[in-house]
């Protein structure tokens, strides 16, 4: 009868740690963003060049190579930040007319002040996809400055 007991209050604990593993990570998923969204740039063309916004008395540079933006294949993020003390740089890309799951780049700075890091995008069913780079930026307050692009899938 003892090792039955054992063996209930073994699945009765590893069961109250799942629940609490799990709304844990429901609680965390739902907090609020630790950072102010701006508005970012209208004119922005990524596969043309580095898109450009400012940011208190500087600005924020995003640029993404190769500049055709393929999909499956290694793409290089770069933010480059003029004027701005800068402690941390996240990219998250988002799908936007079609949710294409959590892609987050945590970019490590160079000596020549630019941020980096290397991503890949999925293949959407969608021939034309859209798309959201969330940069990211903590400089003492933390910033997001969406930078929109699309990509088409050959």
């Amino acid at each position: 009868m003892g090792a039955l007991l054992r063996g209930i209050a073994a699945v009765l604990i590893f069961a109250g740690l799942a629940a609490l593993g799990f709304f844990g990570a429901r609680h965390w998923q739902a907090a609020e963003p630790t950072h102010q969204r701006l508005a970012g740039p209208s004119d922005c063309d990524l596969r043309a060049g580095p898109c450009v916004q400012p940011l208190h008395d500087g600005r924020v540079w995003l640029s993404i190579s190769p500049a055709r933006i393929p999909l499956m294949k290694t793409l290089v993020l770069e933010v480059r930040p003029e004027g701005l003390e800068v402690d941390a740089v996240v990219v998250d890309i988002r799908g936007l007319n079609m949710d294409m799951g959590l892609n987050r780049t945590t970019l490590k700075s160079f000596d020549d002040h630019v941020w980096r890091g290397e991503t890949i995008l999925p293949v959407c069913s969608q021939r034309r996809m859209q798309w959201e780079a969330a940069v990211q930026i903590d400089i003492g307050d933390r910033f997001e400055i969406p930078f929109e692009f699309e990509t088409t899938r050959p």
